[in-house]
Protein backbone atom coordinates (compact mmCIF):
# COMPACT_ATOMS: atom_id res chain seq x y z
CA UNK A 1 0.00 0.00 0.00
CA UNK A 2 1.24 3.66 -0.83
CA UNK A 3 1.23 5.65 1.84
CA UNK A 4 -1.75 8.57 2.07
CA UNK A 5 -0.76 11.13 1.09
CA UNK A 6 0.13 13.84 3.73
CA UNK A 7 -0.87 17.75 4.01
CA UNK A 8 1.85 20.22 4.13
CA UNK A 9 -0.32 23.32 5.40
CA UNK A 10 1.51 23.62 8.39
CA UNK A 11 4.65 23.62 6.84
CA UNK A 12 6.19 27.05 7.14
CA UNK A 13 9.67 29.17 6.14
CA UNK A 14 11.56 27.88 3.89
CA UNK A 15 9.31 24.59 3.05
CA UNK A 16 6.66 27.29 1.65
CA UNK A 17 9.29 29.11 -0.14
CA UNK A 18 10.78 26.00 -1.69
CA UNK A 19 7.15 24.90 -3.01
CA UNK A 20 6.86 28.33 -4.35
CA UNK A 21 10.14 28.56 -6.30
CA UNK A 22 9.41 25.11 -7.54
CA UNK A 23 5.62 25.60 -8.67
CA UNK A 24 7.07 29.12 -10.38
CA UNK A 25 9.26 26.51 -12.82
CA UNK A 26 6.15 24.17 -13.35
CA UNK A 27 3.66 27.33 -14.36
CA UNK A 28 6.75 28.80 -16.30
CA UNK A 29 7.43 25.27 -17.92
CA UNK A 30 3.55 24.29 -18.80
CA UNK A 31 1.67 27.17 -19.41
CA UNK A 32 -0.10 27.17 -16.18
CA UNK A 33 0.79 30.99 -15.05
CA UNK A 34 3.81 32.38 -12.96
CA UNK A 35 3.15 32.27 -9.16
CA UNK A 36 7.03 34.27 -8.26
CA UNK A 37 10.55 33.25 -7.95
CA UNK A 38 12.78 30.96 -10.03
CA UNK A 39 12.19 27.33 -11.46
CA UNK A 40 14.29 24.59 -9.52
CA UNK A 41 12.99 22.17 -12.64
CA UNK A 42 12.26 22.65 -16.35
CA UNK A 43 10.50 20.23 -18.36
CA UNK A 44 13.25 20.73 -21.41
CA UNK A 45 15.03 18.19 -22.72
CA UNK A 46 12.65 15.45 -22.53
CA UNK A 47 12.26 12.29 -24.79
CA UNK A 48 10.61 12.89 -27.99
CA UNK A 49 7.30 10.92 -26.60
CA UNK A 50 7.42 12.10 -22.93
CA UNK A 51 3.79 11.62 -22.67
CA UNK A 52 2.54 13.18 -19.18
CA UNK A 53 4.60 15.02 -16.59
CA UNK A 54 4.98 14.98 -13.16
CA UNK A 55 7.62 16.85 -10.53
CA UNK A 56 9.12 15.44 -7.92
CA UNK A 57 10.51 18.05 -5.64
CA UNK A 58 12.20 17.76 -2.13
CA UNK A 59 11.02 20.42 0.42
CA UNK A 60 12.96 21.64 3.72
CA UNK A 61 9.93 21.38 6.34
CA UNK A 62 10.78 22.86 10.04
CA UNK A 63 9.39 19.15 10.74
CA UNK A 64 12.18 17.63 8.82
CA UNK A 65 12.42 16.85 4.78
CA UNK A 66 9.34 16.10 2.58
CA UNK A 67 9.59 14.79 -0.66
CA UNK A 68 6.60 15.73 -2.91
CA UNK A 69 4.89 14.63 -5.97
CA UNK A 70 3.40 17.63 -8.04
CA UNK A 71 1.30 16.96 -11.20
CA UNK A 72 2.10 19.00 -14.75
CA UNK A 73 -0.79 21.82 -13.35
CA UNK A 74 1.11 22.53 -9.89
CA UNK A 75 -1.34 20.71 -7.64
CA UNK A 76 0.26 18.51 -5.02
CA UNK A 77 -0.42 14.44 -5.30
CA UNK A 78 1.43 13.11 -2.64
CA UNK A 79 3.95 14.20 0.07
CA UNK A 80 6.24 11.90 2.25
CA UNK A 81 8.33 12.76 5.31
CA UNK A 82 9.97 9.04 4.96
CA UNK A 83 12.15 8.40 1.99
CA UNK A 84 12.47 9.43 -1.72
CA UNK A 85 11.85 6.05 -3.15
CA UNK A 86 7.68 6.06 -1.74
CA UNK A 87 7.50 9.46 -3.73
CA UNK A 88 9.15 8.23 -7.12
CA UNK A 89 7.25 4.57 -6.57
CA UNK A 90 3.74 6.92 -5.99
CA UNK A 91 4.90 9.08 -9.08
CA UNK A 92 5.77 5.83 -11.08
CA UNK A 93 2.53 4.30 -10.45
CA UNK A 94 0.58 7.29 -11.41
CA UNK A 95 2.01 7.02 -15.24
CA UNK A 96 0.37 3.76 -15.13
CA UNK A 97 -0.20 5.04 -19.36
CA UNK A 98 3.05 6.01 -19.58
CA UNK A 99 4.63 9.58 -19.25
CA UNK A 100 7.57 11.34 -17.68
CA UNK A 101 9.07 11.97 -14.17
CA UNK A 102 10.85 15.03 -13.78
CA UNK A 103 13.48 15.38 -10.58
CA UNK A 104 14.30 18.26 -9.19
CA UNK A 105 18.07 19.80 -8.61
CA UNK A 106 18.01 18.33 -5.51
CA UNK A 107 19.27 15.62 -3.47
CA UNK A 108 17.07 12.48 -2.96
CA UNK A 109 18.08 9.28 0.17
CA UNK A 110 15.98 6.46 -0.82
CA UNK A 111 15.56 3.63 1.95
CA UNK A 112 14.16 0.85 -0.95
CA UNK A 113 14.32 0.68 -5.47
CA UNK A 114 11.78 2.66 -7.20
CA UNK A 115 10.60 0.72 -10.17
CA UNK A 116 9.82 2.04 -13.31
CA UNK A 117 7.18 0.80 -16.05
CA UNK A 118 5.78 0.82 -19.39
CA UNK A 119 6.50 4.06 -21.29
CA UNK A 120 7.99 5.94 -18.26
CA UNK A 121 10.63 8.24 -18.29
CA UNK A 122 12.53 9.66 -15.67
CA UNK A 123 14.88 12.74 -16.00
CA UNK A 124 17.05 14.97 -13.69
CA UNK A 125 17.47 18.46 -13.48
CA UNK A 126 21.33 19.92 -13.04
CA UNK A 127 22.54 18.19 -10.24
CA UNK A 128 19.81 15.90 -8.78
CA UNK A 129 21.40 13.16 -6.54
CA UNK A 130 20.17 9.84 -5.96
CA UNK A 131 21.43 8.49 -2.86
CA UNK A 132 21.23 4.78 -1.76
CA UNK A 133 20.88 3.78 2.49
CA UNK A 134 23.11 1.01 3.74
CA UNK A 135 21.00 -1.92 4.49
CA UNK A 136 23.64 -4.14 6.08
CA UNK A 137 26.97 -5.67 5.89
CA UNK A 138 28.27 -9.04 3.93
CA UNK A 139 31.20 -10.87 2.69
CA UNK A 140 32.32 -10.01 -0.89
CA UNK A 141 34.03 -13.90 -1.78
CA UNK A 142 36.56 -11.95 -3.56
CA UNK A 143 37.78 -8.89 -1.74
CA UNK A 144 40.55 -6.84 -3.09
CA UNK A 145 43.69 -5.85 -1.09
CA UNK A 146 42.20 -2.36 -0.14
CA UNK A 147 38.58 -4.21 1.00
CA UNK A 148 37.86 -6.01 4.41
CA UNK A 149 35.53 -8.11 4.93
CA UNK A 150 32.56 -7.59 6.21
CA UNK A 151 31.65 -4.72 3.43
CA UNK A 152 28.59 -2.52 3.73
CA UNK A 153 25.17 -3.79 1.39
CA UNK A 154 22.77 -1.22 -0.48
CA UNK A 155 20.07 -1.69 -2.52
CA UNK A 156 19.54 -0.93 -6.08
CA UNK A 157 17.89 2.41 -6.88
CA UNK A 158 15.99 2.64 -10.40
CA UNK A 159 15.01 -0.90 -11.58
CA UNK A 160 13.08 -0.33 -14.82
CA UNK A 161 10.50 -3.42 -15.73
CA UNK A 162 8.93 -2.40 -18.22
CA UNK A 163 8.77 -1.56 -22.25
CA UNK A 164 9.76 2.00 -23.69
CA UNK A 165 10.92 3.25 -20.58
CA UNK A 166 14.54 5.85 -20.24
CA UNK A 167 16.86 7.13 -17.10
CA UNK A 168 18.58 10.62 -18.17
CA UNK A 169 20.85 12.92 -16.17
CA UNK A 170 21.01 11.97 -12.84
CA UNK A 171 24.05 11.44 -10.75
CA UNK A 172 23.63 8.07 -8.72
CA UNK A 173 25.43 7.53 -5.28
CA UNK A 174 26.14 4.36 -3.57
CA UNK A 175 27.10 6.18 -0.65
CA UNK A 176 29.79 3.74 0.49
CA UNK A 177 27.71 0.56 -0.19
CA UNK A 178 29.93 -2.19 -1.76
CA UNK A 179 27.40 -5.68 -2.67
CA UNK A 180 24.12 -6.32 -4.02
CA UNK A 181 23.14 -3.20 -5.61
CA UNK A 182 22.77 -1.45 -8.84
CA UNK A 183 22.41 2.28 -9.74
CA UNK A 184 19.83 1.24 -12.47
CA UNK A 185 18.99 -2.57 -13.47
CA UNK A 186 16.62 -3.16 -16.09
CA UNK A 187 15.33 -6.64 -16.88
CA UNK A 188 13.26 -8.17 -19.13
CA UNK A 189 12.46 -5.13 -21.07
CA UNK A 190 12.47 -4.30 -24.82
CA UNK A 191 13.59 -0.62 -25.81
CA UNK A 192 15.48 0.67 -22.84
CA UNK A 193 17.49 3.78 -23.06
CA UNK A 194 20.36 5.38 -20.42
CA UNK A 195 21.94 8.16 -21.15
CA UNK A 196 23.35 10.98 -19.23
CA UNK A 197 24.07 9.75 -15.80
CA UNK A 198 26.39 9.53 -13.51
CA UNK A 199 27.59 6.76 -10.37
CA UNK A 200 29.52 7.51 -8.13
CA UNK A 201 30.67 6.12 -4.57
CA UNK A 202 29.77 2.34 -4.90
CA UNK A 203 27.71 -0.15 -6.02
CA UNK A 204 28.68 -3.73 -6.86
CA UNK A 205 27.23 -2.89 -10.78
CA UNK A 206 26.94 0.20 -11.65
CA UNK A 207 24.69 0.19 -14.98
CA UNK A 208 22.84 -3.65 -15.16
CA UNK A 209 20.53 -4.83 -18.29
CA UNK A 210 19.17 -8.41 -17.97
CA UNK A 211 17.14 -10.39 -20.62
CA UNK A 212 16.34 -7.45 -22.76
CA UNK A 213 16.74 -6.51 -26.29
CA UNK A 214 17.39 -3.19 -27.84
CA UNK A 215 19.23 -1.41 -25.15
CA UNK A 216 20.88 1.61 -25.51
CA UNK A 217 23.64 2.59 -22.61
CA UNK A 218 25.09 6.33 -24.43
CA UNK A 219 27.53 9.03 -22.64
CA UNK A 220 27.08 7.76 -19.04
CA UNK A 221 30.18 8.66 -16.67
CA UNK A 222 30.89 5.57 -14.20
CA UNK A 223 33.25 5.65 -11.09
CA UNK A 224 34.34 2.94 -8.56
CA UNK A 225 31.66 0.29 -8.47
CA UNK A 226 32.99 -2.84 -6.66
CA UNK A 227 32.93 -5.44 -9.12
CA UNK A 228 31.46 -4.06 -12.73
CA UNK A 229 30.77 -1.24 -14.49
CA UNK A 230 28.39 -1.58 -17.40
CA UNK A 231 27.20 -5.02 -17.57
CA UNK A 232 24.52 -6.89 -18.98
CA UNK A 233 24.97 -9.47 -15.67
CA UNK A 234 23.10 -8.73 -12.80
CA UNK A 235 23.82 -8.29 -8.64
CA UNK A 236 23.93 -10.21 -6.61
CA UNK A 237 25.53 -12.35 -8.75
CA UNK A 238 23.86 -16.23 -8.72
CA UNK A 239 20.77 -13.80 -8.53
CA UNK A 240 17.77 -14.98 -10.63
CA UNK A 241 18.42 -12.21 -13.10
CA UNK A 242 22.25 -12.79 -13.19
CA UNK A 243 23.45 -14.15 -16.76
CA UNK A 244 20.08 -13.90 -18.86
CA UNK A 245 20.52 -13.56 -22.59
CA UNK A 246 20.25 -10.16 -23.96
CA UNK A 247 20.32 -8.83 -27.57
CA UNK A 248 20.93 -5.58 -29.67
CA UNK A 249 22.64 -4.07 -26.79
CA UNK A 250 24.43 -0.85 -27.85
CA UNK A 251 26.90 0.73 -25.16
CA UNK A 252 28.76 3.68 -26.57
CA UNK A 253 30.24 7.19 -25.54
CA UNK A 254 30.86 6.05 -21.83
CA UNK A 255 33.58 6.57 -19.76
CA UNK A 256 34.27 3.93 -17.06
CA UNK A 257 37.03 3.37 -14.70
CA UNK A 258 37.79 2.38 -11.24
CA UNK A 259 36.39 -1.25 -10.45
CA UNK A 260 37.78 -4.86 -9.43
CA UNK A 261 36.78 -6.68 -12.74
CA UNK A 262 35.80 -5.74 -15.92
CA UNK A 263 34.61 -2.27 -16.90
CA UNK A 264 32.57 -3.03 -19.74
CA UNK A 265 31.43 -6.58 -19.71
CA UNK A 266 28.85 -7.89 -22.33
CA UNK A 267 28.61 -10.96 -21.05
CA UNK A 268 25.24 -13.21 -23.16
CA UNK A 269 24.81 -11.02 -25.18
CA UNK A 270 24.30 -11.28 -29.17
CA UNK A 271 23.70 -8.59 -31.80
CA UNK A 272 25.61 -6.13 -29.74
CA UNK A 273 28.27 -2.91 -30.40
CA UNK A 274 31.14 -1.57 -27.89
CA UNK A 275 31.60 1.53 -29.32
CA UNK A 276 33.95 5.07 -28.66
CA UNK A 277 34.24 4.06 -24.63
CA UNK A 278 36.58 5.21 -22.88
CA UNK A 279 38.24 2.86 -19.95
CA UNK A 280 40.31 2.46 -17.19
CA UNK A 281 41.71 1.71 -14.12
CA UNK A 282 39.94 -1.45 -13.89
CA UNK A 283 40.86 -5.25 -12.43
CA UNK A 284 40.09 -7.67 -14.94
CA UNK A 285 39.91 -7.14 -19.13
CA UNK A 286 39.05 -3.68 -19.43
CA UNK A 287 36.42 -4.40 -22.05
CA UNK A 288 35.50 -8.49 -22.19
CA UNK A 289 32.42 -10.32 -23.80
CA UNK A 290 31.86 -13.94 -22.35
CA UNK A 291 30.24 -15.71 -24.16
CA UNK A 292 28.73 -12.95 -26.66
CA UNK A 293 27.65 -13.35 -30.62
CA UNK A 294 27.63 -11.34 -33.76
CA UNK A 295 28.94 -7.98 -32.53
CA UNK A 296 31.61 -5.16 -32.65
CA UNK A 297 34.12 -3.73 -30.68
CA UNK A 298 34.75 -0.35 -32.56
CA UNK A 299 37.22 2.71 -31.57
CA UNK A 300 37.54 2.48 -28.07
CA UNK A 301 40.87 3.89 -26.07
CA UNK A 302 41.23 1.37 -23.25
CA UNK A 303 43.95 1.93 -20.80
CA UNK A 304 46.08 1.09 -17.18
CA UNK A 305 44.42 -2.35 -16.15
CA UNK A 306 45.73 -3.47 -12.41
CA UNK A 307 45.38 -7.00 -12.56
CA UNK A 308 43.11 -8.54 -10.08
CA UNK A 309 43.22 -12.53 -9.38
CA UNK A 310 43.72 -13.32 -13.16
CA UNK A 311 42.03 -15.77 -15.33
CA UNK A 312 44.64 -18.07 -17.37
CA UNK A 313 46.33 -16.13 -20.25
CA UNK A 314 46.45 -12.68 -18.08
CA UNK A 315 43.51 -9.72 -18.92
CA UNK A 316 43.55 -8.12 -21.50
CA UNK A 317 42.58 -4.13 -22.97
CA UNK A 318 39.55 -6.20 -24.88
CA UNK A 319 38.57 -9.91 -24.54
CA UNK A 320 37.06 -12.27 -26.35
CA UNK A 321 36.42 -15.14 -24.03
CA UNK A 322 33.94 -18.40 -23.68
CA UNK A 323 33.97 -19.19 -20.18
CA UNK A 324 31.80 -21.56 -18.69
CA UNK A 325 30.87 -20.08 -15.25
CA UNK A 326 29.49 -16.97 -17.08
CA UNK A 327 26.70 -19.80 -18.04
CA UNK A 328 23.00 -20.21 -16.44
CA UNK A 329 22.47 -24.50 -17.21
CA UNK A 330 20.42 -24.30 -19.34
CA UNK A 331 22.42 -22.42 -22.05
CA UNK A 332 25.56 -24.79 -21.52
CA UNK A 333 25.70 -26.87 -25.05
CA UNK A 334 23.54 -24.45 -27.16
CA UNK A 335 25.04 -22.61 -29.96
CA UNK A 336 24.92 -19.29 -27.55
CA UNK A 337 26.83 -20.69 -25.25
CA UNK A 338 29.64 -20.26 -27.24
CA UNK A 339 31.37 -16.58 -28.69
CA UNK A 340 31.35 -16.38 -32.41
CA UNK A 341 31.14 -13.83 -35.11
CA UNK A 342 33.03 -10.79 -33.26
CA UNK A 343 34.83 -8.11 -34.70
CA UNK A 344 37.76 -6.09 -32.80
CA UNK A 345 38.94 -3.11 -34.83
CA UNK A 346 40.15 0.39 -34.34
CA UNK A 347 40.64 0.24 -30.80
CA UNK A 348 43.45 2.06 -29.02
CA UNK A 349 44.72 -0.20 -25.97
CA UNK A 350 47.31 1.45 -23.80
CA UNK A 351 49.56 -0.39 -20.73
CA UNK A 352 47.47 -3.56 -20.21
CA UNK A 353 49.33 -7.02 -19.82
CA UNK A 354 47.37 -8.38 -22.89
CA UNK A 355 46.63 -5.84 -25.93
CA UNK A 356 43.82 -8.03 -27.24
CA UNK A 357 43.08 -11.49 -26.01
CA UNK A 358 40.44 -14.40 -27.17
CA UNK A 359 40.02 -17.25 -24.88
CA UNK A 360 38.28 -20.19 -23.58
CA UNK A 361 38.37 -20.83 -20.11
CA UNK A 362 37.24 -24.03 -18.69
CA UNK A 363 35.23 -24.08 -15.65
CA UNK A 364 37.66 -27.39 -14.01
CA UNK A 365 41.05 -25.41 -14.94
CA UNK A 366 42.43 -29.32 -14.99
CA UNK A 367 40.21 -29.84 -18.14
CA UNK A 368 41.77 -28.49 -20.95
CA UNK A 369 39.09 -29.93 -23.80
CA UNK A 370 36.73 -26.83 -23.81
CA UNK A 371 39.54 -25.29 -25.45
CA UNK A 372 39.32 -27.09 -28.23
CA UNK A 373 35.96 -27.54 -28.48
CA UNK A 374 33.58 -24.81 -26.82
CA UNK A 375 36.47 -22.18 -28.53
CA UNK A 376 36.04 -18.46 -30.00
CA UNK A 377 35.07 -18.45 -33.51
CA UNK A 378 34.87 -16.63 -36.57
CA UNK A 379 36.52 -13.17 -35.00
CA UNK A 380 38.15 -10.23 -36.41
CA UNK A 381 40.83 -8.81 -35.15
CA UNK A 382 42.40 -5.70 -36.87
CA UNK A 383 43.71 -2.29 -37.50
CA UNK A 384 43.97 -1.87 -33.71
CA UNK A 385 47.11 -0.05 -32.03
CA UNK A 386 48.31 -1.64 -28.83
CA UNK A 387 50.99 0.04 -26.87
CA UNK A 388 53.13 -1.43 -23.75
CA UNK A 389 51.49 -4.47 -23.69
CA UNK A 390 54.12 -6.68 -21.09
CA UNK A 391 52.81 -10.07 -21.55
CA UNK A 392 51.76 -9.80 -25.51
CA UNK A 393 50.34 -7.52 -27.78
CA UNK A 394 47.67 -9.95 -29.36
CA UNK A 395 47.30 -13.29 -27.69
CA UNK A 396 45.06 -15.81 -28.95
CA UNK A 397 44.97 -19.02 -25.75
CA UNK A 398 41.78 -20.98 -28.10
CA UNK A 399 39.65 -20.05 -31.23
CA UNK A 400 39.47 -21.09 -34.73
CA UNK A 401 38.84 -19.69 -37.89
CA UNK A 402 40.08 -15.86 -36.87
CA UNK A 403 41.84 -13.04 -38.53
CA UNK A 404 44.09 -10.83 -36.97
CA UNK A 405 45.69 -8.27 -39.45
CA UNK A 406 47.25 -5.06 -39.98
CA UNK A 407 47.26 -4.64 -35.88
CA UNK A 408 50.19 -2.39 -34.63
CA UNK A 409 52.05 -3.28 -31.83
CA UNK A 410 54.44 -1.17 -29.96
CA UNK A 411 56.57 -1.88 -26.74
CA UNK A 412 56.12 -5.46 -26.31
CA UNK A 413 58.14 -8.48 -25.99
CA UNK A 414 56.04 -10.60 -27.95
CA UNK A 415 53.43 -9.29 -30.14
CA UNK A 416 51.14 -11.90 -31.59
CA UNK A 417 51.13 -15.21 -29.15
CA UNK A 418 48.86 -17.90 -31.03
CA UNK A 419 48.61 -21.25 -28.91
CA UNK A 420 48.92 -23.47 -31.77
CA UNK A 421 47.40 -26.89 -29.99
CA UNK A 422 44.17 -24.99 -29.26
CA UNK A 423 43.64 -22.98 -32.50
CA UNK A 424 42.82 -23.72 -35.87
CA UNK A 425 42.67 -21.50 -39.00
CA UNK A 426 43.58 -18.11 -37.29
CA UNK A 427 44.84 -16.30 -40.60
CA UNK A 428 47.79 -13.09 -39.76
CA UNK A 429 48.57 -10.71 -42.12
CA UNK A 430 50.03 -6.92 -42.14
CA UNK A 431 51.15 -6.74 -38.30
CA UNK A 432 53.51 -3.91 -37.29
CA UNK A 433 55.52 -4.12 -34.68
CA UNK A 434 57.12 -1.12 -33.76
CA UNK A 435 59.86 -0.61 -30.58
Amino acid sequence: MLPERQSIDDCIGSAQSTRRLFLAGVGAAVGIGTLGGTATAQSTGLPRESGAILYVVRVEATQGVEYQLISGSGSELFSTRKSADEAFQRAFDELDEGGTVIASDDTFQFEAAATMGNNTHLTGQGSTRFVVSQTGTGDDPAPAPSQTNPLPTGHDLIRVRGNNSSVRNITFDGAGTQLNNQAIQADDCAGITIVGNRTVNGFQFALSVTRSENVLIIGNEVLNPNWYGITTRGAPPGSDIDLRQSSDVTIARNRVSGMKFNNIAPYNVSNFLVSENIVFDGGHSLIACSPAQQGAIVGNVCRGLDTFAPDPGGEAGIEIEYKETHLREVMKGTKRARSYDITVTGNQVDSCPVGILARTVPADAESQQARETDRCYSFTITSNAISDATDAGIRIRSGADGVVATNTVRGADTAIDIAEEFTTAIQQNLNATRE
